[in-house]
């Protein structure tokens, strides 16, 4: 009977663990309070964010990824993704990406590569119409793109 007990609880403390874990990693949780309803399009999900000097403004802004699944291969998977800058403390959008890009990874680099103490976002994405695999989804060629977004406040975009 102590057996039985034992195994019951054991068993109902393990689903409990697992079930939070597999929450944790599915459920996107962290900044969502931070995120303004109008940035997020319909179907897109939150996936990172970075914090840095995007303009004159003494105020840090937040440049956000959002993307959703674009279909999957046995090698890889690709993604459509945009980005959003915030302000930190207002929650003011700054700027959204005009196009969404397709991606086989979701890519982020801040930088302020030219030293004048604004950064600029870097980003990789594969351009329109270039991608290709063979007949069993093997054999990926793509042509990639490299841009960078300089966000400047006065410049009004």
């Amino acid at each position: 009977m102590m057996l039985k007990k034992f195994s019951t609880v054991f068993l109902s403390l393990l689903l409990a663990v697992c079930a939070e874990a597999q929450f944790r990693v599915t459920a996107h949780q962290v900044g969502w309070d931070n995120i303004p309803p109008e940035a997020v399009k319909e179907g897109f999900w939150f996936q990172k964010s970075i914090i840095a000097q995007m303009d004159d403004d003494p105020q840090l802004e937040e440049v956000m990824l959002f993307g959703r699944d674009n279909g999957h291969w046995p090698e890889f998977d690709l993604f459509k993704a945009y980005y959003v800058i915030v302000g930190t403390y207002s929650k003011e959008i700054k700027y959204i990406s005009p196009v969404e890009y397709v991606t086989d990874e979701y890519n982020m680099l801040v930088e302020d590569r030219n030293k004048d103490g604004v950064s600029e976002l870097y980003i990789t994405y594969i351009k329109e119409g270039s991608f290709s695999v063979d007949e069993r989804g093997y054999g990926k060629k793509a042509v990639y793109c490299h841009d960078r977004i300089e966000f400047r406040k006065e410049e009004g975009r």
